[in-house]
């Protein structure tokens, strides 16, 4: 069979599969973190409940009372593998100084602050109101909570500066998690691998420290990839898409690029 080889110029996909913790629930708050940036200009008052339940939602992610003490040491293991770096030539030392600074801060903090992530907003009455009716299909309606309505119906610049104020209880995380998702998605450089009739497997280094997995392919291949890796193994099966039956695997032999994010 011939090999289909991607072309130079083209529109791509990237697939990513986290392998800790800390890298899944960065992922899961990018997603978050950009659907309310999309969001934030919509001020009509679905447009503000869309916000509101994306709000909490991104607290229900920041639940585990455990997860500032593990944010912590991932950013301390970073600082640790940029000063590796300090001496070396081609490196921009003052940029460097800057994000270093900029982790050790943001471990400092979420050692040093009390409470679970975002912990203000799990004392309003109003948020916690809604966690408890969100989770109901159609919860929140005016008459689940009149306050709520109430609120909804106020000018638009009051609820901007609420939603604000809110918003800005997540600056923190949301500042950590980015550089996280950075660093480790940088310390990669894709490599050209072939898949065989739509199958791609190979052994790892169980030494190794794999973090997140990265697989990009041309939009234009009408085929997914489904990742499955353990600590001596990894294999990716493609499938041709189909949203209404059971999809079925991609049957070509086809070029894309993998990413071992290691950092």
């Amino acid at each position: 069979m011939r090999w289909r080889c991607a072309p130079m110029a083209e529109n791509l996909i990237i697939y990513e599969q986290p392998l800790n913790e800390i890298v899944r629930v960065c992922l899961r708050l990018e997603q978050l973190f950009a659907q309310l940036d999309h969001q934030l200009p919509d001020t009509s008052i679905l447009g503000t409940r869309n916000l509101i339940a994306l709000i909490i939602n991104t607290l229900q992610l920041l639940d585990r009372p455990d997860l500032k003490a593990k944010l912590a040491k991932e950013l301390t293991h970073q600082v640790s593998l940029l000063q590796r770096l300090e001496n070396t030539p081609e490196i921009d030392n003052t940029k460097l100084q800057t994000l270093l600074k900029q982790l050790d801060d943001l471990s400092r903090y979420f050692i040093e602050s009390s409470g679970k992530i975002g912990q203000p907003l799990r004392e309003i009455e109003l948020l916690n109101n809604l966690r408890l009716h969100l989770a109901s299909p159609g919860g929140g309606c005016s008459f689940d909570i009149p306050v709520y309505h109430y609120w909804l119906h106020q000018p638009i610049e009051k609820r901007k500066e609420t939603i604000q104020s809110w918003l800005a209880e997540f600056n923190k995380i949301r500042s950590a998690s980015s550089l996280i998702l950075q660093l480790t998605r940088e310390g990669s450089k894709p490599q050209v691998k072939k898949a065989e009739q739509g199958f791609y497997q190979e052994l790892l280094d169980p030494q190794i420290n794999l973090r997140l997995i990265r697989v990009t392919i041309s939009d234009n291949l009408m085929a997914y990839p489904e990742i499955s890796v353990g600590r001596h193994f990894l294999s990716i099966r493609f499938f041709s898409p189909n949203i209404h039956e059971r999809p079925t695997q991609y049957l070509h032999n086809f070029e894309f690029r993998l990413s071992y994010c290691t950092l």
